[in-house]
């Protein structure tokens, strides 16, 4: 045992230089496969505990990330890079009020050290909501209708409920809906939005209102002495033979008068144009026509005496049958031909006027025979019209053709029954 003694304390410098040799070269190898790394990661800011603010709100400076620079080995710098940093602000374990919120991740301990975060702090606010009830107002704008009062307007509800923090509470003075009467002729009923305002009419937009939507009633009523009356057009007249009135329209449909009681009370529930005539008319009337007014009685407007009025004239619709004798195409020199029937019947619909008067060419019938073999044959025919004129059906469907060869013989063409 003395010997072993005597000889460790004789070798203790060369057992301590090897010692840090060995130390020395681990360091190095552990070095070379995992370096010391100076980088930045990014670390995302998490909300907890949202729902367990009871009936608070709350609003924050804090940042969607943070940028947190660390030194430490490669591989554990990797790690946390894929795994992904956090920073966790619990709003549950937060009073109400503000509160400047550290905004550190948790790193592991003895593996990386931290140097920087940016930024480093945030703030989170917490404030108690409050709800209160107030009445909704209503806003008219506009001018109903010459002759027509407005009355009271009424909404449901009543009232809504308002609710935002105390701050924002306390600069609300009043609910208000805005609807708009203008050139109405009847009680105006609507859905409307209701918005919170402050005392100088600017809306409040950092609460809630509900219901946000409102119906609206405003009753209209017309003065005695004045009367609305639909206009009725005056046709006189019959257009011309094939054709018929299939609109009419008028612009403006209800004009107004006014004068003393009884005589606005006497008059019909609508008022009369001046004579529009349609006599043989083929074609659309677009006119500017007086309006013939009661006596005792006055129209509104002074620049109204006249309605824009057009009538839609219009071709009637009807069918006609013509019977035709098919024209033959391609027919090859070296064949005879039976067409059985000779001659086929055609329903035509279509406007009467150009039905009435079509001719032998307008309508025309065709049989294509090129490329066909003697024998017997069912063809289709093919019927060309003019332009407006539908070819309904053909009767019969089909034709019979037969081809019969010929030996050096002028082809002729014979009909069957």
């Amino acid at each position: 045992m003395g010997t072993i003694l005597r000889w460790l304390v004789n070798n203790l410098g060369l057992i301590v230089l090897a010692l840090l040799f060995g130390f020395g070269a681990w360091t190095l190898s552990t070095l070379q496969d995992d370096p010391i790394v100076d980088e930045n990661l990014s670390a995302k800011v998490v909300i907890l505990g949202e729902n367990q603010i009871g009936s608070a709100t709350w609003s924050d400076t804090l940042p969607v990330s943070v940028t947190v620079r660390i030194r430490g080995p490669r591989s554990v710098y990797n790690r946390l890079n894929s795994s992904g940093l956090s920073v966790d602000v619990d709003l549950a374990k937060l009073s109400l009020g503000s509160h400047v919120i550290s905004l550190t991740p948790t790193l592991p301990p003895r593996e990386v050290e931290l140097l920087s975060v940016q930024p480093v702090t945030g703030v989170v606010t917490i404030e108690r909501v409050l709800s209160v009830k107030m009445p909704v107002s209503i806003t008219l704008i506009g001018t109903p209708a010459l002759g027509f009062r407005v009355g009271s307007p009424t909404s449901i509800p009543l009232q809504v409920t308002v609710s935002g923090t105390q701050d924002v509470i306390s600069r609300v003075q009043s609910v208000n809906a805005v609807v708009s009467v203008d050139g109405a002729r009847a009680s105006v009923e609507s859905e409307v939005r209701a918005f919170a305002r402050d005392s100088s009419g600017q809306v409040v937009s950092e609460v809630h209102v509900v219901p946000d939507y409102i119906s609206v009633r405003v009753p209209l009523e017309q003065l005695s002495n004045y009367r609305d009356l639909a206009v009725f057009v005056q046709l006189h007249g019959q257009p011309a033979e094939g054709y018929a009135v299939t609109d009419v329209t008028v612009d403006p449909v209800i004009v107004t008068i006014y004068g003393p009681v009884a005589a606005v009370q006497a008059t019909k529930g609508y008022i009369e144009t001046l004579p529009v005539m349609i006599d043989g008319a083929k074609s659309d009337i677009d006119e500017q026509i007086g309006i013939d007014v009661p006596t005792g009685v006055s129209l509104v407007s002074e620049k109204q005496t006249s309605v824009h009025v057009h009538i839609r004239v219009q071709p009637l619709i009807g069918s006609r049958t013509v019977k035709r004798t098919p024209v033959l195409l391609g027919l090859s020199q070296a064949f005879s031909v039976t067409v059985s029937p000779a001659s086929v019947d055609i329903l035509l619909n279509g406007p009467l006027p150009q039905l009435n008067v079509l001719t032998e060419t307008d309508v025309i019938v065709e049989l294509n025979l090129t490329g066909l073999q003697a024998g017997v044959h069912q063809l289709t025919p093919v019927v060309r019209v003019p332009e407006g004129i539908t070819a309904q059906s053909v009767l019969p469907a089909t034709v019979q053709v037969e081809l019969a060869p010929l030996n050096n013989i002028t082809p002729t063409v014979t009909s069957g029954p």
